[in-house]
């Protein structure tokens, strides 16, 4: 049974997600087990206490809607998603990257946002962040395919769970008659997707696009 580390777990959505992953002892670690803004020492010592954690499901973000001009008056928001978004979450894969190279097994598995393909007002930070992480899979691939580790994103469009909830509802309902599924992603979905990552050594450096079509 492979040791899956799903970080961002105790959230809407990654608590749904975990509910419909079968067969694996998970771990949810939620940001006040592991600070990713303690660079130093919150994820080194996670990994230093889990040596053996054969999977990495990245979950973890933080986003402040805003106005890419605003940012001028309020800096703490832009350096906490920089903060959490890319030095957290890159030094998260580095530690885990270094247990896994020794063992010889590893997944690391980001979840990406459609925000990448769709520009949304407000997202710009965020948006960033995410295409950040489907380039560097890519790299990841590179420098660790020999030695048996895949690193993919899923990118996630709207789905049935977690922040979606928190969308007005005459804002969701225009964007599901746009989506060509005309429905809202499933947990259940996005943990089929995760397994089927987990089981195929042969997708490497990809961004599986979750988005119903859009």
């Amino acid at each position: 049974m492979k040791n899956v580390a799903f970080f961002g777990g105790s959230g809407g959505l990654g608590t749904q997600v975990i509910k419909e992953l079968k067969n694996y002892n998970i771990s949810s670690i939620s940001s006040r087990q592991v600070n990713f803004r303690d660079h130093k020492y919150g994820i080194s010592n996670y990994f230093y206490d889990n040596p053996n954690t054969d999977v990495v499901v990245l979950f973890t973000n933080y986003n402040s809607n805003n106005f890419l001009h605003k940012y001028v008056d309020n800096e703490d928001e832009l350096t906490k998603q920089i903060d959490i978004n890319i030095h957290g979450v890159t030094k998260c894969i580095s530690n885990a990257l270094s247990k896994m190279r020794k063992q010889g097994f590893g997944r690391i598995i980001i979840a990406s946002s459609i925000t990448v393909d769709r520009n949304i007002i407000g997202t710009s930070i965020y948006a960033a962040t995410k295409a950040y992480y489907e380039n560097l899979v890519k790299t990841i691939c590179l420098e660790n395919a020999s030695k048996n580790i895949t690193a993919n994103c899923i990118q996630l469009g709207y789905m049935d769970g977690g922040l979606t909830y928190t969308l007005p509802d005459d804002f969701l309902q225009d964007t599901i008659s746009q989506i060509p599924a005309k429905r809202l992603g499933t947990p259940k979905e996005i943990a089929d997707t995760i397994d089927f990552i987990i089981k195929n050594e042969y997708i490497n450096g990809s961004t599986i696009k979750l988005t119903g079509g859009l």
